[in-house]
């Protein structure tokens, strides 16, 4: 399987089949434990089940902390406009473990976002989203689709990404 700029790959299967283990080994966090991934992407986005977040910062704070470790300097006007966007804005002083799981997802999210990367490796992203989260998180994937991104997404989400190639993945 391959994937090029602008395609989203969505894999799709039950619980337990390798799906998170998959995008793991893609974002070169896991082993595999035969054969190899060929990585000619970078830098890669990785989202997983956690939310990637220190729960004793604040949302701000969270943000500077995600910029200094990918070695880049905090643009607050962006930063600004992507809290805005998932309806952070009025959040931002508060500590990530005073947000509720959608609110945390959301700013994974903006922190994804603003380390500007080509490919996306999305597990579950639409976990603890209310309808509102999960169509502005769909919409997010296919512009970044469509601005020459790609995306690799494990979902149970009931309506697919438009365009999304899926790959069904079975245990055994």
């Amino acid at each position: 399987m391959s994937l090029v700029a602008g395609e989203t790959i969505e894999l799709r299967g039950p619980n337990g089949c390798g799906k998170s283990t998959l995008l793991r080994i893609m974002a070169g966090l896991q082993q595999p434990d035969s054969g190899d991934i060929a990585r000619y992407v970078d830098p890669i986005g990785y989202l997983g089940h956690k939310f990637g977040l220190a729960s004793i910062l604040t949302v701000q704070e969270n943000l500077r902390w995600t910029s200094t470790l990918i070695g880049s300097k905090l643009d607050t006007t962006r930063a600004r406009e992507l809290l805005e966007t998932f309806e952070l804005r009025t959040e931002m002083s508060k500590l990530i473990q005073e947000l509720s799981a959608g609110q945390k997802r959301r700013c994974s999210f903006v922190c994804l976002l603003i380390g500007n990367y080509k490919l996306w490796l999305l597990d579950e992203p639409f976990s603890s989203l209310d309808s509102r989260g999960e169509k502005l998180v769909r919409e997010l994937i296919e512009e970044h689709c469509r601005k020459g991104g790609s995306a690799v997404i494990a979902s149970h989400s009931a309506s697919p990404i438009a365009q999304a190639v899926q790959v069904e993945l079975g245990i055994g």
